[in-house]
């Protein structure tokens, strides 16, 4: 049984499913069991608990999950490496515990490639997806990221990260990505986001970035005859102010790539587009469902 959380709603739940190793994962559940699953994957370093926004606009006749990786929030830390492969494979096992006839995946940022990997696994699989969308995801055609300059980049921003928890520096500094969410929901985001365990697990995701789209470049996940809505945000932030118009290219290419792609502007976005325009992912979701 889940528990209601009062952060999330009171139509949410808070359940813990088992990956095939043992661990320990926290779900967010909202709307009721039922033949359609929608499961909302995180970007890097951050708490599932964000998706809350995205999640009360979906229809109560489908269940909708978000969910916190092994070592952020309510999760349980792994020591195996944070690659892209293991990533997937977390979300397949969140997604085989929810009984489903139809599966549409949503992945936010990093989240963009473990989405499109799992989707990829499950229709070669012969499985069902029914749709994927995309949030301003993580693109391998974006050439930026895969050089060695971003490989020490993120290497750098791993050891950082680490520093900045341990002095108790991160939770300031992330009132400014997460300011839009209810008071209630953006505190206990930042407390399962930005502990020590936490900076840790996103500090060893950080460091696989760029083989994990490196590999997709090589080989990019096939998703013949799978709707795939591509969403990209139209304004700059802090982070990425050099490289936003990159981004949005790569996204277009990407979209154009599927054979049932399609291009997603959010105008009103900086790269949080899950608190900056939630409404337009639900539409994406409501589409697709």
């Amino acid at each position: 049984m889940g528990e209601s959380s009062p952060v999330l709603g009171v139509s949410s739940q808070l359940h813990y499913v088992q990956t095939r190793d043992g661990r320990r994962l926290r779900t967010m559940t909202s709307g009721r069991p039922a033949d359609t699953l929608v499961v909302l994957e995180a970007g890097l370093g951050v708490s599932g608990l964000y998706w809350t926004l995205v999640q009360a606009l979906l229809p109560a006749h489908v269940c909708a999950v978000a969910y916190e990786r092994s070592g952020y929030g309510g999760s349980d830390v792994t020591a195996d490496p944070r690659d892209l492969n293991s990533l997937a494979s977390d979300l397949e096992d969140v997604i085989d515990k929810y009984p489903h006839r139809r599966l549409v995946l949503v992945g936010h940022s990093w989240g963009g490639p473990i989405v499109r990997t799992v989707a990829a696994r499950r229709v070669a699989a012969g499985s069902v997806v029914s749709g994927v969308v995309l949030v301003d995801h993580t693109d391998e055609n974006a050439d930026y990221l895969l050089t060695e300059s971003m490989r020490k980049t993120f290497s750098t921003l791993a050891a950082v990260t680490v520093l900045l928890a341990r002095v108790g520096l991160m939770r300031p500094l992330s009132a400014l990505a997460m300011r839009g969410l209810p008071r209630e929901v953006r505190r206990a985001t930042r407390e399962a986001t930005y502990s020590r365990a936490s900076a840790r697990t996103a500090a060893a995701e950080m460091v696989h970035v760029v083989d994990g789209l490196t590999e997709l470049r090589r080989h990019p996940p096939v998703l013949e005859q799978v709707p795939v809505h591509v969403i990209s945000a139209q304004r700059t932030g802090f982070l990425d102010r050099s490289h936003r118009a990159d981004l949005m290219t790569a996204h277009r290419i990407t979209a154009d790539s599927f054979s049932m792609g399609r291009f997603v502007p959010a105008p009103e976005s900086n790269h949080m587009v899950p608190i900056c325009e939630p409404e337009l992912i639900a539409e994406q979701i409501r589409l697709l469902v």
